[in-house]
């Protein structure tokens, strides 16, 4: 499989024998394509310096989602079919700043400037990725992961709430010029920011190490990886975000992509139950618990339970994390205290554990994780 990515427009084609499979996007934005913008600090998810903004094709719904996410977690084999934008393919001097990155200078919020791309990065995610604009408080939340050093909290906030809807509007007019009018005045990319196409096929790439890494499509291909490789250590890689909390072991052979599996993301909600996608992304939890509070009295509950979800980690990182993901660093490391595990356990959840394609195991949430019978090459495929 030949990997290629969008990167502000221009494709990129990562070579298997130079670049290997422990590669970040991160790592990748800053030594191969040479751009130093998006910053490299903690490596763990947890100050923001390195966010970026990703859009893809989301499997189920085939429309392109956009989110902020932070590039040093996310393996650039992950980013195949991807469109990334940096803080340079948004605005520069040479070719005009976009609105963000001006609005955060003339509220003085910018500081040192080791922070400001993340920060700007992550704005221009949220404005990209919410259809109905955003409000100041959703502003703010979604800034619990970016550290400033300077402590400029406090500009930096003003700034970018000025781009939510229910802003006072003296504000804006107060700070908006000519160049302000439009969401996005800075065009990256001659295809409408639409991602590059995925080829809905398996396929196989192999690095310079011998590593394999599998790119799937449907759970068939999951388990047919599964017969491939035997009893070569693996790991399946979805958000990747648990490498920033316990780094992945070293005797990995084998990679295998499940981001795309459109069964993996799929969310069914009826009047006494619901199952959600092992590979449902936290901020998508999220979402679908908000939602479903509002027309089934039932799921009144969830509206604490997404309350509670949105305290984990913080947006970046929830906007890749999966559910699934987070169960098994739980299952790995027993002594991570995993809040979404004890909020499964609480409403009396059931995992559905896929052990071949006729075989599903069924378990309340806390069996997979007492018991010595959790099988082997097999995969989640949901909780209820």
């Amino acid at each position: 499989m030949e990997i290629e990515l969008s990167l502000n427009g221009t494709v990129y084609r990562v070579d298997p024998c130079q670049i290997s499979v422990d590669t970040s996007l991160n790592t990748f934005i800053r030594e191969h394509a040479k751009l130093k913008g998006t910053k490299f600090m903690c490596l763990e998810g947890g100050c923001g310096s390195c966010v970026v903004s990703v859009s893809r094709v989301h499997p189920v719904t085939r429309r392109v989602v956009t989110r902020s996410v932070n590039s040093c977690l996310l393996p650039v084999y992950s980013c195949h079919g991807a469109d990334i934008v940096t803080v340079e393919g948004i605005g520069s001097k040479s070719a005009g700043y976009h609105p963000i990155q001006r609005r955060l200078a003339s509220f003085h919020g910018s500081q040192c400037g080791f922070c400001s791309p993340g920060m700007v990065m992550n704005m221009y995610g949220l404005l990209e990725g919410s259809a109905n604009g955003v409000t100041m408080r959703e502003v703010e939340d979604a800034l619990d992961g970016n550290v400033c050093r300077c402590t400029g909290y406090r500009p930096i906030l003003d700034a970018f709430k000025t781009f939510a809807r229910d802003v006072n509007p003296g504000v804006v007019r107060g700070c908006q010029d000519i160049e302000d009018l439009g969401k996005c005045p800075v065009k990256i990319c001659s295809s409408g920011c639409t991602p590059l196409v995925e080829e809905p096929r398996m396929a196989c790439t192999v690095d310079g190490d011998g590593r394999q890494w599998f790119k799937v499509y449907t759970i068939v291909e999951v388990f047919e990886v599964f017969g491939e490789i035997g009893d070569l250590p693996y790991m399946l890689v979805a958000g990747n975000t648990a490498h920033g909390v316990y780094r992945r072991r070293d005797d990995l052979q084998v990679f295998v992509d499940i981001s795309s599996v459109e069964k993996l993301h799929g969310r069914c909600v009826g009047h006494d139950a619901m199952t959600i996608g092992a590979s449902v992304t936290l901020s998508e939890f999220i979402g679908i618990m908000e939602d479903s509070t509002v027309c089934n009295p039932r799921y009144q509950y969830l509206e604490k339970v997404a309350k509670h979800v949105k305290l984990v980690a913080n947006q970046s990182v929830r906007n890749s994390g999966t559910i699934a993901g987070n169960l098994m660093i739980k299952h790995q490391h027993p002594e991570f205290p995993s809040d979404i595990f004890l909020l499964l356990e609480t409403v009396g959840a059931m995992i559905v554990i896929g052990k071949s394609m006729v075989k599903l195991l069924t378990f309340s949430i806390s069996d997979p994780f007492s018991n010595s019978h959790h099988p082997d090459q097999c995969i989640s495929t949901g909780v209820s």
